[in-house]
């Protein structure tokens, strides 16, 4: 499987939890990638995605993508941006923003995503977010589970996850890992025409 791990805002790939989980899912046998985000102290939006591209160029069913809050909505980006071979198997955010309205972060949200789209470009997605984060209040979370139709996970401690390790990224990483995803065409649908013997 191959993992794409996006860091944030003033973060790097030496920030936060980003090294344990790193070492964590190679020692898994997996391929991580883990890019540097180009001025994380004062983000554009098109040049993280940009960079995340040329990183991880081409995306299919074993692809799993991880964002931290900032990181989380340009992971988001890269999947609307990215060749698909096929559906990504799982997405995680961590703590994501939901529409800052600050000068610093507003070319993430000038254009609003696309959900309806954006909900297929993976099998799964999981949101988790803190009870006691402080930075991103708990309802950012809420919204984007809602659109993405996504597992929500909300520990009742954790934060903005800025720390050095936190099982609960682990397990919800390694359940996307180990989810099996059936692909059978309408499965998940209501059938409208359930019990119409003809049109």
């Amino acid at each position: 499987m191959k993992i794409l791990l996006v860091h944030g805002y003033k973060a790097s790939p030496e920030h936060n939890f980003f090294p344990w989980l790193h070492d964590r899912l190679r020692d898994l046998g997996h391929e991580v990638i883990l890019p540097a985000l180009p001025e994380p102290a004062a983000p554009d939006p098109e040049a993280w995605t940009k960079t995340l591209l040329e990183a991880f160029p081409v995306v299919d069913d074993e692809t799993i993508v991880v964002g931290h809050s900032l990181g989380a909505v340009s992971a988001l980006r890269f999947l609307e941006a990215a060749e698909a071979r096929s559906r990504p198997k799982g997405a995680l955010l961590v703590a994501p923003p939901w529409r800052i309205k600050s000068e610093t972060f507003n070319g993430f949200f000038l254009d609003e995503l696309d959900f309806e789209v954006l909900m297929w470009k993976a099998s799964r997605f999981t949101v988790l977010h803190a009870n006691d984060d402080a930075l991103i209040p708990r309802d950012h979370a809420d919204k984007y589970a809602k659109e993405l139709s996504a597992k929500l996970v909300t520990p009742e401690t954790g934060g903005h996850f800025q720390g050095q390790k936190y099982d609960v990224i682990f397990h919800e990483v390694k359940a996307l890992l180990d989810e099996t995803i059936v692909y059978a065409p309408g499965k998940s649908l209501d059938d409208e025409f359930e019990g119409v013997k003809e049109i």
